[in-house]
């Protein structure tokens, strides 16, 4: 006699006989995300998008175009780096099999029909995706579009390092990054401040500036919204002449930390081009002793530089010469769009300005981690510049997906709060829905 009062039995291990399985539904637990997800989840665009990739009155019948689509949304939603892993995950997870619409017994697609299906979509499919996550999210209010903020992050090539650049590279269109000189592509990224839904997302190259293509960006974001925000921040790779004065064209207040400007020729410590005035009436810059530098052309260089230059006379017995110039006389060098940038210099000095770019990095840094540790975008899937445009905007879709999840369970979480706040009322009306509650008495 033990007093442990359990009694150690052995589980015979199961053969073969046949068994009746409840339905699918049954093993996927009602909170399960993939169930919050198929709740948000609109795909009813893709059988009429793709309809002219496939032959209509012939053939060998397809995988379901929306299946696809799913299993793709799956495979960016867990972080699975390739399709073949993606299918043999499925082959033994029911959840994955009941969000795709697929019995127990029913053979999956094979996971060369994935990669051929994504052949014959392209990026066209997958940026139609990213565009009605980004519908649904304001449909749901989610979007409040005021403050945007925009940057870009690099993407490893599934190539090795020294393969890149090189003749016969398995992707040619991969670069070198500045910076980490590991080859990949850059993700030009626009995010939502309020809900961090992504609302622009563009692939170029490892080796292009963060600051090309960053207007286009902000452009595309503005037309997926239909709204101007008030401001767009952004770090200081992005303040600079041109995107300072388009963010003005657009009455959008850039929030980028611009750097000092440097005139030419200028000694240590000396007068920088923010110590010069610009008389619009003359087209001259005022230099601290009155005295006027005037226009002498433009360079021919891709910069397009304005010079102004100052009299002999004018810097001959001049007593702040040693901290203005080393030549004769003193010659400015300033960029077409160098008043966009200085009033970006004054701006950057206020609270506001300082406020604002505070709240820049815990936002689009935390999308960028949340992108790279849980869903796969810290290196490429497949090879290819429209390949990895595809990854991106899956993955920018999956993440908007799933800040519409959150927003519904709260959305409805509030509403429930509200009803419970009027006992007394048993019939309540939203959307012309009526919701009847049966309070049990006290």
């Amino acid at each position: 006699m033990c007093d442990f009062g359990v009694m150690q039995t052995r589980r015979e291990k199961l053969g073969y006989e046949m068994m009746l399985l409840p339905p699918l539904e049954n093993f996927v637990p009602a909170d399960h995300r993939l169930r919050k997800l198929d709740r948000v989840l609109d795909l009813s665009f893709v059988h009429e998008a793709v309809r002219e990739r496939y032959c209509q009155d012939n053939g060998r019948p397809s995988v379901d175009p929306e299946v696809v689509m799913r299993l793709f949304i799956l495979q960016a939603l867990e972080g699975i780096r390739s399709v073949r892993e993606l299918m043999n995950e499925a082959e033994v997870n029911l959840a994955y099999r009941w969000f795709i619409g697929y019995r127990v017994d029913e053979a999956l697609p094979d996971h060369s029909s994935l990669s051929r299906a994504l052949d014959r979509f392209g990026d066209e499919m997958f940026n139609r995706l990213f565009i009605e996550s980004i519908r649904q999210c304001q449909t749901s209010g989610l979007i409040e579009g005021k403050v945007l903020h925009l940057d870009a992050t690099l993407i490893r090539a599934d190539i090795q390092k020294d393969q890149a650049e090189r003749p016969g590279c398995a992707d040619p269109d991969a670069r070198h990054s500045r910076h980490k000189g590991e080859p990949g592509y850059k993700q030009q990224t626009v995010v939502d401040g309020a809900s961090r839904v992504i609302l622009s997302v563009a692939v170029t190259p490892a080796n292009q500036h963060d600051s090309e293509g960053a207007v286009e960006a902000v452009d595309r974001a503005i037309a997926a919204i239909e709204q101007v925000p008030e401001a767009v921040c952004a770090d200081a790779a992005y303040a600079n002449g041109p995107s300072a004065a388009a963010m003005e064209e657009r009455g959008v207040r850039l929030v980028s930390p611009p750097q000092r400007i440097v005139v030419a020729d200028r000694p240590a410590n000396g007068l920088t081009v923010d110590d010069f005035v610009y008389d619009p009436t003359r087209d001259a810059y005022v230099c601290p002793q009155d005295q006027p530098l005037t226009y002498i052309g433009t360079e021919s260089s891709k910069r397009r530089r304005r010079r102004y230059r100052a009299s002999l006379r004018a810097c001959a017995g001049c007593e702040l010469k040693a901290r203005c110039t080393k030549s004769e006389r003193k010659t400015l060098l300033v960029g077409p769009h160098y008043q966009s940038l200085a009033r970006l210099r004054t701006d950057s000095k206020t609270d506001s300005f300082r406020a604002l770019y505070r709240a820049r990095a815990p936002v689009i840094e935390g999308v960028f981690a949340e992108a790279k540790q849980w869903h796969g975008l810290r290196r490429a899937w497949r090879r290819g510049l429209s390949n990895m445009l595809a990854q991106s905007l899956l993955i920018a879709a999956v993440l908007n997906f799933k800040r519409l999840m959150v927003s519904v369970r709260a959305f409805w979480a509030s509403r429930i709060g509200a009803i419970l706040r009027f006992r007394d009322q048993s019939v309540f009306k939203f959307e012309n829905v009526t919701i009847t509650i049966a309070f049990a008495m006290d």
